[in-house]
């Protein structure tokens, strides 16, 4: 794969994390249950620092960073937007994983490794709560 086809994906990755990180706001403020507030705050943090690690990998690979386009999750209810978030971070986690075996240089690796494990970590939290809702 050539370095251009890896920035492009790099690039879907800090939009998606911008998402992600309004999404899990949004998200957080639908309910007041602690372990869910929990659940929510520590993915929402942890989306903020894929996008960062992502903008500053995009700024070593290219000398710029990568502006990209702001857009809005839509979701009807609390158990809508975590059905969401779940599947969300289930295909994050595959697409970190897919990007890994493409890298244009060893700086690229931990980032991705760390946004993967992450992924994965936020999927079981986001199951848990949707397991846990009538």
């Amino acid at each position: 794969m050539n370095s251009n086809a890896f920035i492009r994906k790099l690039e879907k990755a800090i939009s998606d994390e911008w998402t992600a990180y309004y999404f899990y706001r949004e998200l957080k403020s639908k309910t007041n249950n602690p372990l869910y507030v929990e659940f929510i705050e520590h993915a929402k943090k942890d989306e903020k620092e894929h996008y960062e690690m992502f903008q500053y990998l995009h700024y070593l690979l290219t000398g710029e960073y990568y502006e990209h386009k702001k857009e809005k999750v839509e979701f009807a209810t609390f158990k809508e937007g975590v059905l969401k978030a779940l599947k969300d971070e289930l295909e994050a986690a595959e697409f970190y994983r897919d990007m890994l075996f493409e890298l244009p240089s060893q700086q690229a690796y931990q980032p991705l490794f760390i946004a993967m494990t992450d992924e994965m970590e936020h999927s079981t939290r986001f199951s848990t709560i949707y397991n846990s809702l009538k």
